[in-house]
């Protein structure tokens, strides 16, 4: 018998990851799941996989190993927010049996990515499920947190719904990817465990962040810490004024946070100027990429550790 694949309907799609303003949580199995069948393909074919960011893919490649033929987008270090993508980009994707996403307005490019590729593509959104922060109602109300990543605690909810989908185009694989995704859990929990160790290490009144661009408050609201500002308090693709800039730099005098966090996959010559009028350092993290080879940052586990370990050391003084 040929096993023919449903689609994941493209209009469904476009409601899922439109603006970060407006975008709604999926539900993986009343919304997504139920669009999934076995994939048909010819002997020793693997599943062919594509993720989003380098996160999503390295979370994808932990669950799917052996079993998948993977290919991931965006490259370390480019910004998801405002990647253009290439040619390869819209091969892949229009060779691929699913295209697995963040989901909750991150990817701004992916419907334009859609739109030129054309057909109907399964697109699993990583992140259904997960209950979304909104950004702080005196900067942008209404609008949706998309940085979900950076608590541990949803990274386990993608492990499960990556397992869940690839289990239903690819049943054959389904104890592997049960087992490579109970495996992958037990690493995260201990991870989890590991940061609140290390975050203990803090000061209380010394959890004060001052990032790039508002991508902290799934970590703060897991760790104990504050958002308190951000460079850019919109996004890095808009520019503050120099009111903005100046209520900043007041914000970081006030509190005395002795630190201006900057993001590799954000220009990070505005918060070095921050720096240098306010007298503070500048450390970079990883947000939204993993980093590349020899970065320390390589996977989603030691990404976390790297800025975990850069967090606790700028504010223990």
């Amino acid at each position: 018998m040929v096993l023919r694949q449903r689609f994941f309907p493209v209009f469904l799609l476009l409601v899922l990851v439109a603006c970060a303003g407006s975008a709604p949580r999926a539900d993986l199995e009343a919304e997504v799941l139920p669009t999934l069948s076995p994939v048909a393909r010819g002997e020793g074919e693997l599943l062919r996989v594509v993720a989003t960011t380098t996160i999503v893919g390295d979370v994808v490649a932990r669950v799917g190993s052996t079993a998948i033929e993977l290919t991931v987008l965006l490259p370390p270090g480019a910004d998801p927010h405002t990647y253009e993508p290439t040619p390869a980009d819209l091969t892949a994707v229009s060779r691929a049996h699913v295209l697995f996403v963040n989901g909750l307005g991150l990817e701004g490019f992916l419907e334009r990515t859609l739109r030129n590729v054309g057909g109907n593509l399964p697109v699993v959104p990583v992140s259904a499920g997960i209950r979304p922060r909104m950004l702080a109602e005196d900067e942008h109300a209404g609008e949706t947190d998309p940085h979900v990543w950076l608590d541990v605690r949803n990274v386990m909810v993608w492990v499960e719904n990556i397992r869940q989908a690839l289990s239903a185009l690819d049943p054959t694989h389904a104890s592997l990817y049960a087992a490579n995704a109970a495996a992958y859990r037990a690493e995260l929990e201990a991870l989890d465990g590991w940061i609140q160790e290390q975050v203990a290490r803090v000061p209380p009144e010394n959890r004060k962040l001052v990032t790039n661009h508002p991508a902290f408050g799934y970590f703060a609201d897991r760790y104990g810490f504050e958002q308190v500002a951000a460079v850019y308090p919109v996004s890095p693709g808009a520019e503050p004024s120099a009111r903005e800039v100046a209520e900043l730099e007041e914000t970081i005098r006030r509190f005395g946070v002795p630190a201006v966090f900057a993001e590799t996959t954000v220009n990070p010559k505005l918060a070095e100027q921050v720096a240098r009028d306010t007298g503070v350092r500048v450390v970079t993290l990883y947000t939204g990429s993993l980093g590349g080879p020899g970065s320390g940052a390589e996977t989603y586990i030691a990404m976390m550790q790297s800025n975990v370990r850069a967090i606790v050391e700028a504010l223990s003084d």
